[in-house]
């Protein structure tokens, strides 16, 4: 019997080292943030982001169009939605609709712009559920958070192939 963990690819321990730096800079980087700032600079669909971008760089949801516009247009949606449910007052009572629509909404988007990124559909709905409701929103956490990430994961990426290239040399 096939071991069914096993990797479909093989990574060296060099590669899977720059991967778990690069993860863990990223991620406690916006968590210190967060936590010194006391300010939300980390949202959870940025853990879902770090496993594709650090982890699955070649995989199309990790494409640098997707990554970015899927968490920008989701976001947009989701404080939109928020900030319709919260000047309507109908927060408490619609929250749960708000979050399907918001959602939906992401997935449309992403859908019909060729962006589709799975965390920005987390991304739409954590802005409704923390109650993101203004514009501020997308620029810290969300698209700061991105932009950080992406940062990270290109020289991340580079050493990665620096190191590919060395090794077949």
């Amino acid at each position: 019997m096939d071991n069914p963990f096993r990797p479909s690819e093989k990574y060296s321990a060099a590669v899977v080292a720059i991967t778990a730096i690069a993860a863990f800079a990223a991620l406690a980087f916006l968590a210190f943030l967060d936590q010194t700032l006391s300010n939300p600079y980390l949202v959870a669909s940025f853990g879902a982001t770090a496993v594709l971008i650090y982890g699955a760089p070649k995989a199309p949801f990790s494409k640098p169009k997707n990554v970015f516009f899927g968490h920008l247009f989701s976001a947009i949606i989701g404080i939109s939605v928020c900030f319709v449910l919260v000047q309507t007052g109908s927060m408490d009572d619609w929250k749960w609709a708000g979050i399907g629509l918001a959602g939906c909404l992401a997935i449309v988007t992403m859908m019909l712009t060729g962006t589709i990124h799975p965390p920005g559909g987390a991304t739409a709905i954590t802005c409704v559920m923390s109650g993101f409701g203004s514009i501020e929103y997308l620029f810290v956490p969300i698209m700061l958070g991105v932009l950080v990430m992406m940062a990270i994961a290109y020289c991340a990426n580079a050493a990665k192939k620096k190191l590919s290239e060395k090794e077949k040399a």
